[in-house]
């Protein structure tokens, strides 16, 4: 599968009152072309970092140091502000785990879609621009468009909002879709509409899924393949039924052990849930060794010697860690 994105050795570091932190350390990894990958990891983990790194949608504090972010042969890191614009909401589209906080509630839903188009086709007649604004309202799932477009953001609910977002997103056929913690703010019945809508979508307009999120129960109905993020760093990527079959890193088999519905996967012999000890610890990049150290049950003195590098203990299943769960 040819690859369609590829990030080598990003850096990113965040500045505050008391220094420079690293979010990201060194992380590699590709996307192939019609792929639906997970990048999965608590909060604090850095997934979200590097989901809008790929779009240089990053805080001003945000310091991007080595690396680069390969889409079609051209470094999106190293682009001009005018260069990633054409990019942004075309090529490659996101959408925000927060809806409400990315509409504004000034303009109707069915403006903000069409200034969307507009923005990459500013010469589009106004019929045209009607059609697909309707048009694509009813792929999201949005019933009775024609009224519909009318209404402002806080008129609707918050699945409405998310799949206008999605609406948003797909309105300009891009190849990927970055989705950023998509279901985190609706009920289960509507998480499940949603990821059904996202995996109609791939289909429909062959994208390529960037799935952000800490839920692995979501990301196992829509993925092929998992990045599992930690500290700032991959710990662990592999295909979705060799992660839930047999993870290599502790910190994923702790992921796993914590999600009800997926206990029977995840565990041939399902027990007690089983929560991970400790939170993620802050300023990760001052510290020695693995960074998952003070929450790991299979840790010994040998994993404070050094941060491991992120090994292949089998094909296309590398874990960073120096005692894998083989």
């Amino acid at each position: 599968m040819a690859n369609l994105l590829e990030a080598r050795d990003v850096t990113v570091s965040y500045l505050s009152s008391d220094g420079s932190h690293t979010a990201l350390d060194r992380v590699s990894f590709s996307l192939g072309k019609g792929e639906s990958v997970g990048l999965v990891g608590e909060s604090g983990s850095g997934k979200t970092t590097l989901g809008l790194s790929i779009l240089r949608l990053l805080p001003q504090n945000a310091v991007y140091g080595a690396g680069s972010i390969l889409y079609d042969g051209k470094d999106l890191l190293s682009m001009d502000e005018k260069s990633i614009s054409r990019v942004r909401g075309k090529d490659i589209s996101i959408v925000f785990q927060d809806p409400l906080a990315s509409l504004d509630p000034l303009f109707t839903v069915g403006y903000q879609i069409a200034e969307t188009v507009r923005a990459h086709r500013p010469g589009i007649g106004k019929a045209e621009l009607g059609t697909i604004v309707i048009s694509i309202m009813e792929a999201a799932g949005l019933a009775g468009a024609e009224s519909l477009q009318h209404r402002y953001p806080h008129e609707l609910s918050g699945g409405m909002r998310q799949r206008v977002m999605i609406a948003i997103a797909l309105v300009n056929n891009p190849v990927l879709l970055i989705a950023d913690e998509p279901t985190t703010a609706l009920d289960v019945t509507i998480q499940a509409q949603i990821i059904d809508l996202l995996k109609r979508a791939k289909q429909q307009y062959s994208l390529t899924i960037l799935l952000i999120t800490h839920d692995l129960g979501v990301a196992y109905e829509l993925v092929d393949r998992f990045i599992i993020m930690y500290g700032g760093v991959i710990v662990e990527q592999g295909h979705r039924e060799e992660i839930f079959a047999k993870p290599y890193h502790p910190y994923t088999k702790a992921l796993l052990m914590a999600i009800p519905e997926l206990m029977d996967i995840a565990v041939h012999n399902p027990h007690r849930l089983s929560a991970i000890p400790g939170a993620v610890r802050p300023h990760y990049d001052k510290y020695r060794g693995c960074r998952f150290y003070d929450r790991c049950s299979y840790r010994t003195p040998e994993c404070l010697d050094k941060d491991p590098d992120l090994t292949e203990y089998s094909p296309g299943h590398p874990a960073r860690c120096i005692h894998p769960l083989l």
